[in-house]
């Protein structure tokens, strides 16, 4: 990079001394040692020069070169040359100009998301009162408007945590969390859809805490336990919880649907819903990708098994309790 920043000036030296040679060459009366004595002082001079301008910025070169977002320009060494404090000058007002944009656009999201959080708020007091209605309902149609008030309800709630994701780390609340009261919580949801599709639940919790964010991981619950009700009929769904060497693993197993091989590396993208049942337009895609990356910002591992026609299972590895946490939970 240095020599090509100072390629000119070697250029134009050469050219100069070419010059006086061709002087001397044309003029009989000028010397040709001279001539020649002139030339090899110069190129002294300017090889001189040329080696004190490189060490003096070579290290604000090195490290500029090391450097690819605006935001590290701070740890540039202090600028020497002429050259290298005009880049310091239009870097700092660069990097203002970013950081005004950006805290632009972070008030903007946060009040996009202020609104849209009032709206969903807003949106669940209806909700609530229609859930009533429902449960004042003794039909054969209870159970179909209850499904719909579920899928209603989770449409909302993914909106909502959707929102939530883009600054999921300053709404983790790492604490110990009882599973059996947040899995009864979401059983109870599914209660009347569960008791018309002949589902049972099996639980077996060797393990009865964890350390995670109570309100994220209620979500997941949601979401997984949700699918498995969703997609089976006439069985158990069977969830355990126990250690593997040391480290706390929840698993939820069903007999239903399954779901195809060459969906299983998808199932966690956005808005990704199935290759094969094109007809279910009850599922936005958007339940396991947010699952999925709550599960990543908690430092959980989900990985998800499954036979086409026979069932799935998911498993829930978590972190073991650490000095951080001890500390947030005391």
């Amino acid at each position: 990079m240095y020599i090509r920043q100072v390629l000119p000036w070697i250029v134009l030296f050469i050219l100069l001394n070419l010059s006086i040679l061709l002087i001397g060459v044309l003029d009989i009366e000028i010397p040709n040692f001279s001539v020649i004595y002139i030339v090899i002082i110069n190129g002294v001079i300017i090889s001189l020069f040329l080696l004190w301008d490189f060490f003096r910025g070579r290290n604000y070169r090195r490290e500029f070169m090391k450097i690819e977002r605006i935001d590290e320009a701070d740890s540039l060494p202090v600028p020497v040359t002429p050259y290298q404090k005009f880049i310091d000058v239009k870097l700092s007002t660069m990097k203002k100009y970013h950081n005004d944009s950006l805290e632009k656009e972070t008030k903007k999201t946060e009040e996009n998301l202020d609104e849209l959080t009032r709206w969903i708020h807003d949106m669940k007091m209806p909700m609530t009162t229609m859930k009533l209605m429902i449960d004042d309902l003794d039909n054969k149609n209870r159970p179909a408007m209850e499904e719909e008030w579920l899928r209603l309800d989770a449409t909302l709630n993914e909106m909502l945590y959707d929102k939530r994701l883009t600054n999921i780390s300053n709404d983790l609340y790492i604490e110990s969390v009882e599973i059996e009261n947040v899995l009864s919580n979401t059983i109870r949801k599914l209660k009347t859809i569960c008791i018309e599709k002949g589902i049972g639940f099996d639980m077996d919790l060797h393990v009865s805490h964890i350390e995670t964010d109570l309100k994220w991981f209620s979500f997941m619950m949601d979401q997984i336990i949700g699918n498995s009700v969703k997609y089976s009929e006439n069985s158990d769904i069977a969830i355990s919880s126990y250690l593997r060497e040391g480290w706390p693993v929840l698993e939820i197993s069903d007999a239903g649907r399954g779901i195809r091989q060459e969906d299983i590396p998808r199932i966690f993208e956005a808005g990704f819903t199935s290759t094969s049942d094109h007809g279910d337009k009850g599922s936005t895609g958007m339940g396991m990708y947010l699952t999925k990356e709550a599960a990543g910002a908690m430092d959980i591992v989900i990985d998800v098994s499954s036979r086409y026609g026979e069932g799935t299972a998911t498993m829930l590895t978590f972190p073991k309790k650490n000095e951080f946490q001890e500390v947030q939970t005391m």
